[in-house]
């Protein structure tokens, strides 16, 4: 029987792996810069922690959630996006008794939606997130954003808009929620049939929904329901960004997919060819201060976050030389002679010991196979063939010179080649 990876997977191997390290390494050397610390969750949490998080008209639960019963009879769910179980661990571990200390959390890994597979989208795929608890403030917001553009300037992703939106509390949410869910009973015909469906339990959906995106409805704004101190915080977190010279263009019809979302929501969206538009959003975020009371922490837990898709950063840098770089070898080492096999298996040892990536081949090769070895050898800045007891030859690769090194024992064979190696 011939094995195949489920739809909507994919196997990363080779140059595809050097990419995705190269940009995990440098979203979390920046993460760092800001502070922050790695938290590691499971990738199976009970489906019910997406249920109420995520919220159960989105269509993340409605539509795209891995779950199933274990053997227990527990329903367990494949982790779709990150911020809830990190919510669920800080919960869970009591990580919230410091109320007056901002916690800095960065993760990555493997999420699970059940989707159409395709460009820059498939079932298993990698994220790599930060959440900030305990803090709620204009300034701590336009860190965050700051955070998320210095990644993207990290990454030399350049064309990236930033978008923002401003839901304000949960009491001008609803009071928008009404006056959207009453313009859109009247529109209700237009609409597509999940939407229809839609409309009474969650009208912001509609927003999210691109197909009636396109439709000419004359729908109420959300600034028109802020307060005071609402528009005066939104105002600050503007000027904030300005003063940072960080551009952005308020969207009022942004909501992002998930219901959890309060305050400012954002996304960066590139204009690649390389993604289209229906693939274009490489950040999204915003702050969810009510997520940590609602999954039990006994008081208000405020907290913002955002997420990279990372296969689309791979679409958008898989070209670009600098991520693309393999460690090069210091060394090679390969014997003519079968003692010398022996030989190479003590001396890369002790060079691994030290500061060198080394490596070496425990078959025989004859003169013919040297030639060959020398020619298409790549990624190396050495390579020592072991000639014969006592001698071995080591070719510069990269000055294109040969030098002989003589030897007595294997001690003098490691000394000589650490100083030829610098």
């Amino acid at each position: 029987m011939k094995f195949q990876r489920p739809k909507g997977t994919e196997d990363l191997y080779n140059q595809q792996v050097v990419l995705y390290s190269n940009i995990i390494n440098r979203l979390i050397a920046v993460a760092k810069k800001f502070n922050y610390q790695e938290i590691i969750t499971p990738v199976i949490e009970s489906a019910e922690l997406f249920l109420r998080s995520i919220g159960s008209t989105t269509n993340i639960v409605e539509k795209e959630i891995y779950q199933f019963l274990d053997k227990g009879n527990r329903m367990l769910a494949l982790r779709p996006e990150g911020t809830a179980g990190v919510i669920r661990a800080v919960v869970e571990n009591k990580l919230y008794t410091n109320q007056k200390q901002t916690q800095k959390y960065f993760y990555y890994g493997t999420m699970y939606r059940y989707e159409n597979p395709q460009k820059g989208r498939n079932r298993e795929f990698h994220q790599f997130g930060v959440e900030v608890l305990a803090t709620k403030s204009p300034l701590l917001d336009v860190e965050v954003i700051l955070l998320a553009n210095t990644m993207l300037e990290e990454l030399t992703i350049k064309d990236a808009d930033l978008h923002l939106n401003y839901f304000g509390s949960e009491v001008t949410k609803k009071k928008f929620n009404d006056a959207l869910l009453t313009v859109l009973m009247k529109e209700k015909n237009k609409l597509c049939a999940d939407c229809q469906k839609r409309i009474e339990k969650n009208p912001l959906r509609v927003l999210d929904c691109q197909t009636c995106q396109k439709l000419d409805l004359n729908l109420p704004l959300i600034e028109q329901f802020y307060s005071t101190e609402e528009k005066q915080y939104f105002q600050e977190l503007s000027i904030a960004l300005t003063k940072l010279e960080i551009n952005f263009k308020v969207d009022p019809y942004l909501v992002r997919g998930l219901d959890y979302y309060n305050g400012v929501i954002f996304e960066f969206m590139s204009d690649s060819s390389v993604l289209g538009k229906s693939q274009n959003t490489l950040i999204g975020g915003g702050r969810y201060d009510n997520l940590s009371q609602d999954l039990g922490v006994p008081y208000q837990y405020p907290a913002i976050g955002f997420a990279f898709g990372i296969e689309r950063l791979m679409l958008l840098l898989e070209k670009q030389p600098e991520f693309n770089l393999i460690q090069p070898l210091d060394l090679f080492v390969a014997s003519i002679y079968q003692a010398g096999l022996a030989e190479i298996l003590v001396l890369v040892s002790n060079l691994r010991k030290t500061k060198y990536f080394v490596d070496g081949i425990f078959d025989l090769f004859n003169d013919k196979q040297k030639s060959n070895l020398i020619k298409n050898l790549k990624n190396c800045n050495n390579l020592l063939i072991l000639e014969k007891q006592g001698q071995a030859s080591l070719y510069q690769l990269t000055k294109e010179q040969k030098v002989t090194v003589s030897y007595q024992s294997e001690a003098e064979l490691l000394q000589k080649v650490v100083k030829l190696l610098g």
